[in-house]
């Protein structure tokens, strides 16, 4: 804890330095010639020799702003800037003391309808609902990516698992000119733009395709970042190549290699990107000092979306070996038809080591299992997406998304386990050797038609989608499972299992929308769903006499059909203003459920229809530009799946039996969530708090019964009473001043859960309480030094009702330190320093580790070549070991990790767009006094 606490001063030290730092403000209030408060309108303090930006501001909805800064002893321009408005500029000789400058009058401009062209643009403009950044004004290094550019806007929080935000709402599109750029989360295009490349950064709220045409406010909370191109940029020429080697660990090199080339031609980009590596990065990235380094600042980086990408293993164990190519294609072949198609491969390779102790808590007491395995897995994706968007006339619009889907896995296995007593008594062991390979195969499609019947919101749209797949697989098992009690038999399996399945998933939505006025729209909307899906399994003993797996075992061989049918109509009401913005979809849901199984000759079938409510609600209301609220209420249904409906016997795991409930009724449960935000640009401070609430009306959960050897019957149960709620609050201020810009924040997330479910017959209810508070602060002193340390802790609190244990807890306490150095000249050295510590683990696994990973960079030959030196894990402590606690067993388990490491590298970088030799001079140069220039 000592080791915890000492950063504490370091950080209570630079957010003091913070607080006495800015000194001087500049103030007053905009009017326009009416003396109406004029919002919105952008403020900003320049140098007059050379137009630098000093600093910059925007009015509230009263016209009040305030300009934090330090003393300025040279003389400088104050601009008003806002379309509709003619643009302002006071000079100011010095300002070495805070200045009021009362009221400001604005002049409106007559000629606002006219075409205009800006020589030169403002800091910050709002739109309607859009947010532009001009990025020139925010300073970046001259080799900085597009994520730096970001992380330079007010507003803009990106946290350690590159989560966006803007103002509070998460980022879950970046496009580049309005396309996506190989996936529209925008991994790629953020680690490997150049910043020099982009015009404006464009912030919207997230719309469908249907509410982009229509013109409709969107109905999502979240956010959407568009980056333009200036045309003179929009053509060229840009690659980046690297490759390292690094120390050989289980006589074999740690290596890493990626490419990424990008072809720029007006409307037409085509992309290739490629990576090898066996260092843990089973996506793409290329950061600027880390690479591809798991573990380092660039290891939740991924192609194809941050979590590992779609069709991979996708795992956060072992040690795994990655090779990926990928290419991407965007162009307008005519005016009103644009494409965007991409492809990539992607194989992947994890080996794991697991060692695990799990407490099983029963109400009558407790049992352990203790578990090793080895895994090996071997995934190979392939996938194909093509987006076409055709505009048929100036009413009519048509989208349609196909995307192919093809995937071969293998995973194998070798396991022991043993289930004792306090007392170390056994229960069960069992020793098992598994293989299985699986080849799937799918198609989806999705196509979108929309017409505007008129300018008002009268609009017509319809959507059909579809997924087909199917999978065919082959496995064997040698297994050994020895009963110690009640003299049961031993369970000894050599066998060959065959299994083959199809999904098919056909759904159609059309929607018809009427406005009332011009506030107020009814929505007539239908849903039909249609669910196919069967499932083949073909088990095969070993015969001695054939030396072959010719015994058919119809006690494991099953084959299960689901077809289900489900209508909703629904109507929906929505009214938008300025100020508020609300609706409510409300409907029936009628699901027509058939499934069936045949299993030892016998026939099971099940027939219901459920029928349930429909409800979508969403309200939000603006105080102001910087202050909003919103709640969300969904009433949602689950349909049971097939296995845990049919009342058929599955004894597949041997110390495990599964039985279905054919009175299962679907999973019911409200969410709600309620949130209020306020982020103030002129003091670049925001808060945000949200509260979620699921309750469950009707919850399926599974009902375990244990034997005396503590093998396992399950079957499933409805239970009422369940909900989850949680809190999540977060405040962060960012200041900017000469040299210095400085961010802190604190956060917390709260979340009370009660789980219920039985065990061994008897109904348990588990309360659970989560407790995870942090706390950042980075400093970047100007071109020479980056320093982000953070702090958070997970507290774990369970109490149980039913059952001899009354509590759980445990305390995860994580500290973390970034640092980055840019000098001398062409060098950067960049380390990654963290201490994690678990309270409560088992004996036998380590509690806490240090893990350091540092790199060092020399650029030369004009910055187009980069020599690296990283090492990964420089004290040769990280592990991999973990605790979980959820309402019916504690796991401690440890994992293979990545071991200590060195990596030397080569990075080559290629640009050439528009008039490279001409770059722009990033930094806030802003020109001089604005202009504006008239076409006539």
């Amino acid at each position: 804890m000592k080791k915890i606490l000492s950063i504490v001063p370091f950080l209570i030290l630079l957010i003091s330095f913070n607080s006495f730092a800015q000194n001087i403000q500049l103030k007053g209030k905009v009017i326009d010639e009416a003396k109406a408060p004029v919002g919105d309108m952008t403020v900003y303090l320049s140098k007059a020799k050379d137009s630098t930006l000093i600093q910059y501001a925007t009015t509230d909805v009263s016209g009040l702003f305030t300009l934090d800064i330090k003393a300025v002893e040279e003389p400088s321009f104050l601009t008003f800037s806002l379309l509709g408005f003619k643009d302002k500029v006071e000079t100011l000789d010095k300002i070495t003391e805070t200045k009021d400058l009362g009221t400001v009058v604005i002049e409106n401009d007559s000629d606002v309808l006219s075409e205009i062209v800006i020589v030169t643009d403002t800091p910050i403009r709002v739109k309607n609902d859009t947010l532009e950044f001009n990025a020139k004004s925010f300073k970046v290094r001259p080799d900085a990516n597009v994520e730096a550019l970001l992380k330079e806007l007010p507003g803009v929080e990106i946290d350690a698992d590159k989560k966006i935000t803007v103002n509070g709402k998460e980022v879950t599109q970046i496009l580049v000119n309005g396309k996506p750029f190989f996936n529209s989360d925008g991994t790629i295009a953020l680690q490997n733009l150049p910043a020099d490349l982009i015009k404006k950064v464009q912030i919207t709220d997230y719309k469908t395709k249907a509410e982009e045409f229509s013109g409709r406010k969107a109905k999502s909370d979240d956010a959407s970042i568009n980056l333009t191109i200036d045309e003179e940029n929009n053509k060229g020429l840009m690659a980046k190549l690297s490759a390292g080697i690094g120390s050989i660990v289980d006589n074999a090199n740690r290596y890493e290699s990626s490419g990424l080339l990008n072809y720029f031609q007006g409307d037409r980009k085509i992309s290739i990107l490629a990576s090898s590596n066996n260092i843990n990065s089973e996506g793409f990235s290329m950061d600027e000092l880390f690479d591809n380094m798991g573990g380092g600042r660039s290891q939740l980086f991924s192609f194809g979306g941050r979590s590992g990408g779609s069709g991979g293993f996708g795992s956060s164990t072992g040690i795994t070996r990655t090779n990926m190519v990928g290419v991407n294609y965007s162009d307008q072949f005519f005016k009103d038809l644009e494409t965007n198609a991409s492809y990539y491969l992607k194989d992947t390779q994890n080996k794991n080591n697991n060692r695990s102790r799990v407490v099983n808590l029963l109400p009558d007491g407790d049992f352990i299992t203790e578990s090793q395995s080895q895994r090996l897995n071997n995934n190979t994706n392939h996938n194909a997406n093509v987006r076409l968007e055709y505009k048929l006339n100036p009413t009519t619009k048509l989208f349609v998304n196909p995307q192919i889907t093809a995937n071969k896995n293998e995973f194998s296995s070798q396991s022991t386990s043993q289930s004792m007593d306090a007392d170390g008594n056994l229960y069960n062991e069992s020793d098992e050797k598994s293989f299985s390979s699986a080849d799937s195969f799918t198609f989806t499609n999705s196509i979108q038609f929309n017409k505007k019947l008129n300018n008002n919101g009268k609009n017509f749209s319809v959507q059909l989608s579809n997924s087909n797949s199917k999978t065919t697989g082959t496995g064997n098992t040698n297994s050994a499972t020895l009963f110690y009690q009640d003299n049961q038999q031993d369970d000894i399996r050599n066998q060959e299992e065959q299994s083959k399945s199809t999904a098919d998933n056909y759904s159609i939505t059309a929607e018809y929308s009427q406005p009332i006025n011009n506030k107020a729209f009814i929505d007539l909307g239908y849903t039909f769903d249609y669910d196919n899906q069967t499932d083949l399994l073909n088990t095969y003993n070993f015969n001695e006499t054939t030396n072959g797996f010719t015994d058919f075992n119809d006690r494991l061989s099953n084959q299960t059909h689901t077809n289900i049918v489900t209508n909703t109509p629904y109507v929906g009401i929505n009214y938008q203003t300025d100020k508020i913005d609300w609706f409510v979809n409300s409907g029936v849901n009628v699901a027509n459920y058939n499934a069936s199984a045949a299993y030892m000759g016998t026939d099971y079938s099940v027939d219901k229809k459920f029928v349930s409510p429909y409800v979508r609600a969403n309200f939000r209301y603006k105080l102001d530009r910087s202050k909003n609220i919103s709640f969300n209420y969904n009433y949602n249904v689950t349909n049971p799946n097939a296995t845990q409906i049919l009342a058929y016997e599955r004894l597949n795991d041997p110390l495990q039996t599964y039985i279905g409930n054919k009175e299962l009724d679907q999973a019911k449960y409200h969410s709600l969530r309620l949130g209020y935000r306020n982020f103030n640009f002129q003091i670049r401070s925001g808060w945000m708090v949200f509260v979620n609430t699921s309750f469950y009306d009707s919850q399926i959960v599974s009902s375990t019964t244990f034997d005396e050897n503590r093998k396992r019957t399950t079957t499933y149960q409805n239970v009422t009473g369940a909900y989850t709620t949680g809190l999540f609050a977060n405040w962060n201020k960012s200041y900017k001043f000469n040299e210095h810009s400085i961010r802190y924040g604190i956060g917390a997330n709260i979340s009370y859960a009660k789980d219920k479910g039985y065990a061994n017959g008897t109904l348990y209810d588990a309360n659970g309480l989560t407790f995870r508070p942090n706390v950042y602060v980075s400093w970047d002193y100007g071109d020479l030094l980056s320093i982000a340390p953070s702090y958070n802790v997970s507290i774990n609190n369970t109490k149980y009702h039913n059952y001899q244990l009354a509590a759980t807890d445990y305390i995860k306490h994580n500290v973390m330190l970034q640092t980055t150095t840019y000098w001398p000249e062409n060098f950067t050295w960049g380390n990654d320093f963290s201490y994690t510590y678990n309270t409560n683990i088992a004996n036998g696994f380590k509690k806490d580790y240090f893990l350091w990973n540092t790199a060092i960079s020399y650029t030369f030959l004009n910055k187009a070549l980069t020599a690296k030196v990283k090492v990964y894990d420089l004290l040769n402590q990280n592990i991999g070991t973990s605790r979980t606690i959820n309402p019916t067993t504690i796991v401690d388990q440890e994992n293979t990790v990545l071991e200590r490491y060195v990596m030397f590298s080569l990075t080559w970088k290629f640009n050439q767009f528009g008039n490279s030799s001409n770059n722009r001079n990033r930094g806030g140069r802003m020109g001089p006094p604005p202009r504006m220039m008239r076409e006539l």
